[in-house]
């Protein structure tokens, strides 16, 4: 499998990672997922133009990038099982 590009929201969706959001000042982390984010900014919402700010210090300085894991469990899975032939 090739490299991955998110770069949208709808992107977190098609490959089923969420949205992990780190706080530049204070450190603080938080996961999101892009299911409820699609309700509030649409799926064609850039992640650098996520309008976020730290719940902790009340910073705009916030880091956003795909959870690694998420997107490494999705892409690790197995292949659905083909069906036998009777």
């Amino acid at each position: 499998m090739g490299a991955v590009n998110i770069e949208t929201v709808g992107d977190l969706m098609r490959h089923r990672t969420l949205l992990r959001v780190t706080c530049r000042s204070c450190g603080h982390t938080g996961l999101f997922d892009p299911r409820d984010m699609i309700q509030f900014f649409g799926a064609g919402r850039r992640l650098d133009r996520l309008p976020l700010i730290c719940r902790e210090c009340g910073s705009r300085d916030i880091d956003r990038r795909p959870d690694h894991q998420t997107l490494l469990a999705y892409r690790d899975r197995p292949a659905k099982p083909k069906p036998k032939s009777l």
